[in-house]
């Protein structure tokens, strides 16, 4: 069997630059549709699993189409090593300055890219198999919560009410913590950081106190 050198693979991909690629139209619809139906799933994926302040339509719309232009350049490239060696250099000047605000995102970009290079070599099993199984997990592990959820509490009360606030507060959740208590004439306002706060019952619990004149309750965490 006769083994093929640097120089023949060098020649045989020259070859293809003048004579043209051999795939096929049927075959370059089938890894397209494959790619499309692989960018919805990742795509739908990522809106069921969002968990940010403001969804992004044009982030899932960025999905899909990666998937379309990997597809692409991996059926231009495959099995030519003049045409790779052409387009590393052509995208390694190419600088992405959108700004990643969840290290989350990233991982969608690159499922897109790795379901992109498996369609466009006829990998249409890798493709499908591996994003249900992603699309599994990360649908798993957005429905376990990774920690307690953390909340503010702001009372603003006055001088001889503070420790009945503290104790009431404390007896309505596991984890209490006086963040910042500031001190004005005869009023006071107090910031507590609060875990698994039971919210309803523990509000109406703190303004029957007298001398409570507000309290409120803000979610800070990111992810809620």
């Amino acid at each position: 069997m006769n083994q093929l050198s640097f120089n023949d693979i060098l020649d045989a991909s020259t070859q293809t630059l003048f004579t043209g690629g051999s795939i096929t139209i049927a075959a370059i619809l089938i890894s397209m549709i494959a790619s499309l139906i692989c960018g919805i799933i990742i795509a739908l994926v990522y809106r069921q699993a969002y968990e940010g302040v403001l969804f992004q339509k044009s982030y899932a719309l960025t999905i899909v189409l990666v998937c379309l232009v990997t597809t692409m350049v991996i059926m231009v490239i495959s099995g030519n090593l003049v045409l790779s060696l052409g387009m590393v250099g052509a995208l390694s000047i190419v600088r992405f300055r959108a700004a990643i605000k969840d290290p989350l995102d990233i991982v969608y970009i690159f499922w897109a890219v790795g379901v992109g290079i498996a369609n466009g070599v006829a990998y249409f099993s890798v493709s499908f198999i591996s994003s249900i199984f992603i699309s599994i997990c990360l649908l798993i592990f957005n429905k376990i919560s990774s920690r307690p959820v953390a909340n503010l509490i702001i009372v603003n009360c006055s001088n001889d009410t503070v420790e009945q606030v503290i104790s009431t507060i404390e007896s309505s959740t596991k984890k209490m913590t006086l963040r910042s208590q500031t001190e004005n004439d005869n009023d006071v306002e107090l910031v507590f950081e609060v875990m698994n706060f039971n919210e309803i019952t523990s509000l109406k619990n703190i303004n029957k106190i007298d001398g409570v004149n507000q309290s409120r309750l803000i979610n800070y965490t990111a992810n809620n």
